[in-house]
């Protein structure tokens, strides 16, 4: 047995105030994969010519643990997720900056703006510019490794530019509901609890325009209906107003891979509910990949096929 050191050297996408020598390093030990982290206090530049390309402050992550030679002489990708090295440094470093605001606002009823996700991948970790890896094991280096963390490119078509332009123009705003199922998709890559919680927050507020503001033209009663219940007394109104169950006329016409995508939605609108209350009664459980991303997809399905005329 020998032992494994992978040290990350990591870059701040914000700047770092620092107002103390924040010793000793915080350490975090996860009993299911073996793997000791230790994180250094960040390291604060003064000089501004002295930073890096891209980012900021550094911050130096340490993960150690025993293994086999075979083991620790392989630096594969394979390996390393095996072992959950990249997994368990990303979680240590969120939950080390979680904690740092948790404190913050107990002790001097401070709230930091700066985002503290549960993101499993430093590179989707929004307090990360990027990062350097180094694979140590008995002492000697056997490979470095540098990545860029990856951001969201802004883009316009023609067609994009002239519907906004309508839009303000015509004093119109993106509906509510339309702006919560679009930060499902944010937050369904960065946290997917959150994301799970917007997309049920687009859903029933998309639920209660539509019966307020369209189904009470066919009935008074459905604008009474908005201002009460939950959601799935709100879908069941819905859904009587609308003509039938979710995606049902769209459904009918459907073939091939269009009629499995409905079904598919269908099964995660009708599963919603279910994961959302697991999220408020457990506080955090483990989503598997995709899953909020799914719902998010599935709620934006379901508000256009609610508006659809």
């Amino acid at each position: 047995m020998g032992k494994l050191e992978v040290i990350f050297k990591i870059r701040f996408a914000y700047p770092l105030m620092r107002m103390s020598t924040a010793e000793p390093p915080a350490v975090v030990y996860f009993e299911n994969t073996g793997n000791t982290i230790r994180i250094e206090a960040p390291r604060f530049i003064p000089d501004i010519s002295e930073l890096p390309q891209q980012g900021f402050d550094q911050m130096t992550l340490h993960v150690e643990r025993e293994c086999s030679d075979k083991v620790g002489s392989d630096f594969s990708v394979q390996n390393s997720d095996k072992l959950q090295i990249g997994q368990d440094a990303a979680k240590a470093f969120w939950q080390l900056f979680e904690a740092i605001r948790e404190s913050a606002l107990r002790r001097d009823n401070i709230v930091f703006i700066y985002p503290v996700v549960p993101s499993e991948d430093l590179r989707n970790n929004p307090l990360v510019e990027g990062y350097e890896s180094e694979w140590i094991y008995q002492g000697a280096s056997l490979e470095k490794v540098k990545y860029e963390s990856g951001r969201p490119v802004i883009q316009t078509t023609d067609d994009w530019w002239a519907d906004a332009v309508k839009l303000l123009g015509d004093g119109s705003p993106v509906p509510v509901y339309s702006r919560f199922a679009l930060d499902a998709f944010y937050f369904a890559q960065h946290d997917p609890p959150r994301g799970i919680i917007m997309a049920c927050a687009a859903w029933e507020t998309a639920l209660r325009y539509y019966l307020a503001n369209e189904a009470s033209k066919q009935d008074p009663a459905y604008l009474i209906a908005s201002k009460g219940g939950n959601i799935p007394k709100l879908v069941e109104f819905a859904q009587a107003a609308r003509g039938g169950p979710l995606f049902f006329d769209l459904i009918d016409k459907a073939v091939g891979l269009e009629r499995l995508s409905l079904e598919s939605y269908r099964k995660r609108m009708n599963d919603l509910g279910r994961v959302r209350n697991k999220l408020l009664h457990q506080g955090e459980f483990k989503l598997q990949e995709m899953v909020a991303t799914d719902h998010a997809l599935a709620v934006l399905s379901a508000i256009e096929w609610l508006f659809a005329i």
